[in-house]
């Protein structure tokens, strides 16, 4: 088959043309046919090595890569430490600050520096509409998480999410979960945050009464406080985790909590530090920060270290 134009030659095609021509046994379109180049091409080749002496090896065409400088290597390792992110989310926050590097290269930074390890390669989810509520306080996620890592092994973890900003409200670890403590979490969430419009919940036992024998018995102490709250409860469809998806997708807390030395530093490395991937990474927004904005009335906001946190003077 001819491959006339751009085909890339090796150092032994190169090398068998130049021999096919010094023993003088083929013709120069015989030689051509062999190796699938021009006429034209194998006369080029062998008057460059009469006149050089040397075999002529075609290099990779396109621009060479430049190295990275060492500053925006150290700028890679510190953003990763930082926020331990992956490669894209790293490349937005170095586009924002000037610097166009792309997320292989990144990558291959946090290799060489032990921060990450080859992957094969994954199967990328169809795009999908995200819905998320315009305004703070407008509906909280609710959800239990028993804890995998070690330090906290067999302790349950609770939290309360603000759907519009993805901000941790509240949140706390106990032996066993209960109504009780969902209760006490919310109500703590509230005295500082205020109070949110809806909740939404699975049909855990611990929020609703689903199963007939404790519908028998009453409603739930989380039920009963949202009644006395004047607080809608929106109970998420069976086996549907989608309904629930942005706490029931808070897999960051068991990816993400063994750099910490507490789930209280991890908390607030996520809701204060972090820059959610859900919102423009570019602009470094945490979660809080859009809380803020996205608040209606921020008068509501009882606890004063939101505000210092974020640099807002109230």
């Amino acid at each position: 088959m001819k491959r006339y134009g751009r085909s890339m030659l090796s150092e032994d095609q190169v090398k068998w043309i130049v021999n096919a021509k010094l023993e003088g046994k083929l013709t120069n379109r015989e030689i051509a046919s062999v190796q699938g180049v021009s006429t034209r091409r194998v006369q080029q080749l062998y008057k460059e090595y009469k006149r050089n002496g040397t075999l002529h090896v075609q290099k990779k065409a396109g621009r060479h890569k430049q190295p990275l400088p060492e500053q925006v290597k150290y700028d890679i390792i510190k953003l990763y430490k930082m926020y331990r992110a992956n490669a894209s989310y790293i490349c937005k926050i170095l586009r924002a600050k000037g610097y166009n590097v792309d997320n292989n290269r990144i990558n291959q930074v946090l290799k060489e520096a032990g921060f990450a390890m080859s992957e094969p390669k994954k199967w990328h989810r169809k795009k999908w509409i995200r819905y998320e509520r315009e305004c703070s306080n407008s509906l909280w996620h609710v959800d239990w998480h028993e804890i995998k890592d070690p330090r906290w092994k067999d302790l349950w973890l609770i939290v309360y999410e603000d759907d519009s900003s993805r901000f941790i409200v509240g949140y706390g670890f106990y032996p066993t979960p209960t109504s009780k403590y969902s209760v006490d979490v919310m109500k703590k969430a509230i005295e500082k945050y205020g109070k949110p419009e809806e909740i939404l919940s699975d049909h855990g036992t611990t929020f609703y009464g689903v199963e007939v024998d404790e519908r028998d018995k009453g409603l739930t102490d989380f039920e009963k406080f949202l009644i006395k709250e004047k607080i809608t409860l929106v109970v998420g469809r069976v086996d549907h985790h989608q309904t629930n998806g942005k706490v029931e997708k808070f897999d960051i807390f068991e990816k993400k909590v063994k750099f910490f030395n507490s789930v209280d530093e991890f908390m607030n490395w996520y809701n204060f530090i972090r820059p959610h991937v859900a919102f423009d990474i570019e602009r470094l927004e945490t979660p809080a920060v859009i809380y803020y904005k996205r608040l209606p009335k921020k008068e509501v906001i009882m606890d004063p270290t939101l505000l210092e946190n974020i640099g807002v003077v109230k």
